[in-house]
């Protein structure tokens, strides 16, 4: 029997139960996954005051015991459970240690409120792990339902912008999963970036070759048509949009009232740090519901050198 799927959830401070946790505690219901629960803290206040006497174990003992009580109310509820405070700095390097050891299905967390609903609050630790994150991660919005109603998969069944092939793949297992998981409608797109949109060529003296137009925009459809055969998702739900990639995924989402989008991230080898591709960056900046971020096979090692590589540098 193989290892049992595990969840991973980062706590805010005030161990409540928020949106990531119920989306978590709804995903393990329904999967049979087990939820890890971290809360990753650090006070620089608190590590100066110990030196002079503060009792920094005695107080992380305290941290654990209340999350130990938040943890049971969890298990009440018919999944397995278990938490850890993780006291240190950077806490990103925490986070992305902690998840490598325990290599997670998923690693959840909540999007900061923002006062308007159609953008995303994202902070500076979210686009550290939405850089650095090697286990999928979603980041669930404050008023999000426990399970998603309809999600769209993001895929580029053509390898364009760098995107390893299998990643695409990896995508869609994901998303079927899902939406099996949560009986949850599924739709897929492929933005087709061929044509400048809004006129463009207008002013710049060029013309598009709308015959080649037309024959690189099927050899796109046909690609994406296969990509869903591949893992059972009708034609019917597949989509080719027109545009700049970022826009035309918002929009889509808001059209089609979409819960949940799941796409891909590219990485470099070789680079000091790791970074999102544009399409993501662009989407994040403004989609109006929760984002699942599949990272590319071998991902996981590539981050691993590069924090390697940076402790030592600090030793």
């Amino acid at each position: 029997m193989g290892k049992q799927q595990e969840i991973m959830i980062l706590m805010d401070r005030e161990l409540r139960r928020s949106a990531a946790v119920l989306r978590g505690l709804s995903l393990a219901r329904r999967s049979g996954a087990a939820l890890r629960l971290r809360s990753f803290e650090y006070s620089p206040a608190l590590d100066r005051a110990t030196p002079r006497g503060f009792d920094l174990p005695a107080y992380l003992r305290g941290r654990q015991a209340e999350f130990e009580d938040f943890t049971a109310g969890l298990r009440t509820e018919g999944v397995e459970a278990e938490c850890k405070v993780v006291w240190g700095h950077p806490i990103t390097e925490r986070i992305l240690f902690e998840v490598m050891a325990l290599k997670p299905a998923m690693v959840i967390k909540d999007v900061p409120h923002h006062s308007d609903p159609t953008m995303a609050a994202l902070n500076g630790l979210d686009w550290r792990l939405l850089s650095e994150c090697p286990a999928p991660l979603m980041l669930v919005r404050p008023n999000s339902p426990s399970l998603p109603r309809h999600i769209a998969a993001a895929v580029d069944p053509l390898d364009e912008h760098g995107k390893p092939h299998e990643l695409n793949h990896g995508i869609m297992r994901v998303a079927t999963t899902l939406a099996r998981q949560c009986d949850a409608g599924l739709d897929v797109v492929n933005v087709f970036e061929y044509m400048p949109m809004g006129g463009e060529w207008e002013y710049t003296g060029w013309m598009p070759d709308l015959t080649l137009y037309g024959e690189l925009r099927q050899v796109h459809a046909e690609g994406l048509f296969k990509l869903g055969r591949e893992h059972g998702v009708p034609t019917s739900a597949m989509h080719i949009l027109d545009g700049e990639a970022s826009d035309r995924i918002v929009h889509f989402a808001a059209d089609r009232h979409i819960d949940l989008v799941v796409m891909g991230s590219i990485y470099r080898k070789g680079l000091k740090r790791l970074f999102l591709g544009s399409t993501a960056e662009g989407v994040f900046d403004t989609l109006g519901c929760d984002v699942l971020l599949i990272k590319p096979e071998g991902f996981a090692a590539e981050l691993q050198r590069i924090l390697e590589a940076s402790e030592a540098k600090a030793a």
